[in-house]
Order: C-alpha cells, then sequence, then structure tokens
C-alpha cells in the first residue's frame, strides 16, 4: 500500500515518514539497554579486568 501512496505524494513527506520510523525504531532498543543495564556493566568491567590481566605466554 505504502509503495502506490508513495507514487502520489511529496518526496520531503516520504523521506520524514522514513525518518520517523527510523527513529521510533530506536526506543525498543533504548528499553532494553535499560533493562540490561547491569548486565552490560558487568561485561564491560569483565573485559577491561581480562585487558589489565598480564600475559602468559608459552
Amino acid at each position: 500500500m505504502l509503495i502506490a501512496l508513495g507514487a502520489f505524494i511529496k518526496l520531503d513527506l516520504i523521506l520524514l515518514l522514513a525518518d520517523t520510523v527510523n527513529g521510533l525504531m530506536a526506543i525498543p532498543n533504548l528499553i532494553a539497554l535499560l533493562g540490561l543495564r547491569q548486565v552490560i556493566y558487568a561485561e564491560i568491567m569483565g573485559y577491561f579486568k581480562r585487558l589489565s590481566a598480564p600475559v602468559v605466554s608459552q
């Protein structure tokens, strides 16, 4: 339906709609980041701990 409608509306409106939909797709990702912030923090701290650990060569 939107493809057929795109032939009749102005390009500015199409670009506005595309930008709006792309912006709305960020909302679930931001909610997930808030829900997983403790897991993310633990993973980051573990990464930096491993990064600063001495390298053992054999």
